[in-house]
């Protein structure tokens, strides 16, 4: 699926506790985002980005997470969270087919389930605890 406006989901936001990543900002362009924290930078730039693939973002990098890899530790470590949106179909009581499009929060763990699915899933947004990024060592 295309949105009209790409942008709509390139963002770094800051609140007291999360940091907030839109989901379709490549590695390069949060690398080169001054509003990204530099420790953020460094953490992607040694466990995320990979040589020739500076243009993928979190997005296609959770896409082939397995939990043995070391990315996925560093996730959990993060405690990141992603959110990501679904198109829901239901049957009214009249019999008529509608379709809703539902946003929510998953932990990682539910999002690697939800995108092993045949549903179509457009992911929004990566969160990260600012506590653990704090605690996050080098």
């Amino acid at each position: 699926m295309e949105f009209a406006n790409d942008k709509d989901f390139k963002y770094a936001i800051q609140d007291t506790s999360h940091l907030y990543l839109g989901a379709r900002m490549s590695f390069q362009e949060m690398l080169a985002w001054e509003d990204v924290p530099f420790k953020m930078k460094s953490i992607i730039h040694k466990h995320f980005l990979e040589e020739g693939k500076e243009e993928t973002g979190f997005a296609d990098a959770l896409a082939g997470l397995t939990e043995k890899s070391f990315t996925y530790q560093v996730c959990k470590q993060l405690r990141l969270k992603v959110k990501a949106g679904i198109y829901q179909t239901k049957i009214n009581r009249k019999g008529e087919e509608t379709r809703k499009y539902v946003s929510k929060m998953y932990s990682l763990d539910e999002y690697l389930k939800l995108i092993e699915g045949t549903q179509e899933v457009v992911t929004e947004e990566i969160s990260v605890s600012k506590l653990a990024l704090l605690a996050f060592s080098l």
